[in-house]
């Protein structure tokens, strides 16, 4: 699977399905994950409200597109909790997403990542080429 970097916002990105992680400790939610739960009219939120999501590490919400984007499917993965998250734990977290896609048989994915000061751009770009060739 070959990786594109780009800088389109996560409601314009191009794919069978685009993914974004969710926190546990985000409320409201935060980030790319934010942004395609708006455009979704909420869907998450309401998950959240209902307590039938959390954000834990390893949790994964599927829905499919209402019309407002470009990507077939979303996939939020639960990220745990953001305090804290460093290179390793994002590595894992990377690893359960992408295993994800490829047991459902998506086509293509669009990952919109949000990196902040303990794990930047160019990390996260060095680790999905590593993981993409596991």
């Amino acid at each position: 699977m070959p990786l594109r970097v780009t800088d389109l916002p996560a409601d314009r990105l191009e794919a069978t399905v685009a993914a974004a992680f969710f926190f546990a400790d985000q409320r409201p939610l935060q980030g790319p994950a934010a942004l395609l739960d708006w455009r979704l009219n909420g869907q998450l939120t309401t998950l959240l409200r209902e307590g039938r999501a959390e954000g834990r590490a390893g949790e994964h919400v599927v829905i499919a597109n209402n019309g407002k984007l470009r990507a077939d499917w979303v996939l939020f993965a639960g990220g745990g909790r953001a305090a804290g998250l460093e290179p390793d734990r994002w590595r894992r977290l990377l690893r359960g997403l992408l295993g994800i896609c490829r047991t459902a048989g998506f086509a293509s994915l669009a990952l919109a990542l949000e990196t902040g000061r303990d794990f930047n751009r160019s990390q996260a770009i060095v680790l999905i080429e590593e993981l993409l060739g596991d």
